[in-house]
């Protein structure tokens, strides 16, 4: 009797579990653990997106786009560089090498997520702010014009030495934090030991330790900051502060000085990462900024892309400065 009964209870359970599985309220995914016992995030991870960082005007009231409309912005967004070089001082070598297939399907109107409309929160009165060259083709792909400021920094002004150059021009780099797609490069190594995690690109690199240790003084800043990290259940989390002046806080606005990011990241299924990162600046901002993306999985290296020894072309824009200089006083 009783092991009839035990075989009924069995019977019930697998039918719950059988239900449950039908109706799509799957056990959540377990990740992997690695040999110390942490999940494992290891691997090489791709974040190409086909998701604006701010949500289109034209798309104010939607959270997502329809899979046609996501092919549109691929069309679109193809236009947009190809228009860019009948305004911008580079050469039309085409996009062919340009590496933006996505390997997750993200819907999305905007990576960001908080504030709610998708859009960055507001400046802090008297903050300045670039845009860069990803928001040019994002207002391209929109159907708008390319920001004024934008285009006015090809004005160039002067350029008397080295410092007048913007940092990528003097190969000086630092990693991004937090990470925000671009349209090419994003691949992402995770490199993982007990104690420390490494973010390895093709141009940055960051070890951050996981051993409670804490954040180094306020005096000691840094281009890509002062991380620390720890696990919760099995999220990742990547605190990052100590910023120097150097680099704009985010998205070309501001300076770091104040700015605080966490990151987490998340293994969702064998192939996929979700990455959040929250980024809180009152210098910058007077709200915080929310955004995430999925990483997904890919059989890539990662390979230095590194400047070279003799960067020849500040050299070259020095000396036709001067050239010009001596023009104009001869006239």
């Amino acid at each position: 009797m009783i092991a009839a009964r035990n075989r009924f209870l069995l019977l019930l359970a697998a039918m719950i579990a059988a239900g449950a599985s039908a109706t799509g309220q799957e056990t959540k995914y377990k990740a992997p653990r690695t040999e110390g016992g942490q999940p494992d995030l290891r691997g090489v991870w791709n974040f190409n997106t086909n998701v604006p960082l701010e949500r289109p005007t034209a798309f104010a009231e939607k959270k997502l786009f329809t899979r046609q409309e996501i092919e549109n912005r691929k069309t679109a967004q193809q236009k947009a560089l190809q228009s860019v070089a009948s305004f911008a001082p580079v050469e039309d070598v085409g996009l062919n090498w340009l590496d933006n297939t996505t390997h997750v399907e993200d819907l999305r109107t905007s990576l960001i997520t908080f504030p709610e409309n998708g859009k960055l929160p507001p400046l802090v009165e008297g903050v300045q702010r670039l845009p860069g060259p990803q928001e040019v083709i994002a207002a391209l792909t929109n159907g708008e014009p390319p920001p004024p400021a934008f285009l006015a920094s090809f004005g160039r002004g002067k350029r008397d030495g080295p410092e007048d150059f913007p940092p990528s021009e003097r190969c000086l780099f630092a990693a991004t934090v937090p990470l925000v797609p671009q349209l090419d490069g994003n691949y992402l190594q995770i490199v993982q030991a007990a104690d420390h995690i490494v973010l390895l690109t093709d141009a940055t690199l960051r070890v951050i330790p996981l051993d409670g240790r804490p954040h180094l003084p306020a005096a000691l800043r840094s281009w890509s900051g002062d991380a620390r990290g720890h696990w919760e259940g099995d999220t990742l989390i990547v605190e990052t502060t100590n910023f120097n002046n150097r680099t704009r806080s985010f998205a070309g606005a501001g300076r770091p000085l104040k700015k605080v990011v966490t990151e987490r990241f998340t293994r969702r299924s064998a192939n996929v990462v979700e990455y959040e990162a929250t980024i809180v600046d009152p210098a910058t901002f007077q709200d915080r900024i929310v955004l995430s993306f999925p990483m997904g999985k890919v059989d890539s290296r990662i390979y230095e892309e590194a400047c070279h020894e003799h960067n020849y072309s500040l050299t070259n824009a020095l000396s036709g400065a001067r050239a010009e200089e001596r023009a104009a006083t001869a006239k």
